[in-house]
C-alpha cells in the first residue's frame, strides 16, 4: 500500500499549506495510542490520515511534538473521525492540545439505531466493507519500530473508507430528518471538557462504588502505591497489580504476599512492594 511518511516540522507544514492551497480541507483522520497494555502510561503512537488522494502517515514518535496542532488544531481543516472522544482526552491529558474542527461519524450509529454500532460493523452494514482483522492488531505495540507493514496497512486502512462511509450516513441521517441532531451531538463532542480530574482514576474501578468509605480511602492508596511501581518499572499498571486483585486487597480478602505479580517483574520489586503493601493494610487497621 502507497502512503507517505511525514516526520518533521517543515514538511508537515508544506503539508497543511498544500492541503489549502488545493481546497482540500476535510480529512479522514485516526490516531493509534499506547494505553497501558505494553508499557506504563499513555502515549500518542501513530496519526493516519486521508485526504481524497493519498494516505499519510504522522509518526509522533520522530516529529517534533509541538508541529502537531499544525494540522490537529487548525480549523480549517474538517477532521472526519470515528468515536473522537478518546482521541482527544489522550491529547488533551497527556500533551496539552487537542483536535479541533471534529466530525465525529459514531453519534449516527446511535441516531440510525444499528445494532452494531463498532467501526467494522457499520462500514460493513453501510459500504459492503470488511476491515482488516482487527482483533490480531487490538493488543498491538503501536510503540514498535519499525512497524510492521501489515499492521501499517490495517491502520491507514481505516481511514481509507471514512469518506465514503461520511457521505453514505449523512445521506440517511438526512432521509431520516436526525442531521440536525447529529451536528448538535458533535458539538456535544467538540466541547466536552475532556480534562481529567487528579486522583479520581480509581473511582473508574469495577467495583469501587460497592466499598464501603473505608474500603474506598484504602483502595485510593493502594491504587497510588501501584501506580508509583508501574511507573518506576515502566510497566502496565494491571502488570504490577491486576485491578480484581487490587479490589480483593482493599476489600482485605487477600493477603499482599498471595498477590500475583507479573514474571518480568524481579523477587526484589515485588519483595518491596508486598512490604509496602503490609505496611499500607497495617496503617488501615490503626
Amino acid at each position: 500500500m502507497r502512503y507517505r511518511e511525514i516526520n518533521d516540522r517543515d514538511t508537515l507544514q508544506l503539508y497543511v499549506d498544500t492541503l489549502k492551497k488545493e481546497e482540500r480541507t476535510s480529512l479522514a483522520v485516526d490516531l493509534e495510542g499506547e494505553f497501558n497494555l505494553h508499557v506504563y502510561g499513555e502515549r500518542l503512537c501513530l496519526i493516519q490520515v486521508y485526504d481524497g488522494r493519498e494516505a499519510v502517515i504522522i509518526d509522533p514518535l520522530k516529529i517534533e511534538q509541538d508541529a502537531l496542532p499544525l494540522l490537529l488544531e487548525d480549523e480549517k481543516l474538517l477532521k472526519v473521525m470515528w468515536d473522537a472522544s478518546s482521541d482527544i482526552s489522550l491529547l488533551v491529558n497527556g500533551y496539552g492540545m487537542t483536535i479541533k474542527s471534529v466530525l465525529d461519524l459514531r453519534p449516527a450509529a446511535d441516531l440510525l439505531e444499528f445494532d452494531k454500532k463498532d467501526y467494522s460493523s457499520v462500514l460493513g452494514k453501510m459500504l459492503g466493507v470488511e476491515t482488516k482483522a482487527k482483533k490480531k492488531f487490538q493488543r498491538y505495540n503501536w510503540l514498535k519500530r519499525p512497524i510492521d507493514e501489515e499492521a501499517l496497512e490495517y491502520a491507514i486502512d481505516d481511514v481509507l473508507h471514512i469518506p465514503a462511509l461520511k457521505k453514505e450516513l449523512l445521506e440517511r441521517l438526512y432521509a431520516a430528518g436526525q442531521l440536525e441532531e447529529f451536528y448538535h451531538r458533535n458539538l456535544i463532542v467538540q466541547n466536552r471538557n475532556y480534562k481529567r480530574t487528579p486522583g479520581q482514576r480509581h473511582k473508574k474501578m469495577k467495583g469501587y462504588r460497592y466499598l464501603n468509605k473505608r474500603e474506598q480511602e484504602l483502595l485510593k492508596r493502594l491504587f497510588n502505591l501501584r501506580d508509583t511501581h508501574a511507573r518506576r518499572l515502566n510497566l502496565p499498571p494491571h502488570n504490577v497489580i491486576a485491578n480484581p486483585e487490587l479490589m480483593e486487597l482493599s476489600r482485605r480478602s487477600l493477603a499482599p504476599e498471595r498477590v500475583n505479580f507479573a514474571r518480568r517483574m524481579r523477587d526484589s520489586d515485588r519483595r518491596q512492594i508486598v512490604k509496602e503493601l503490609q505496611q499500607e493494610l497495617q496503617h488501615d487497621r490503626s
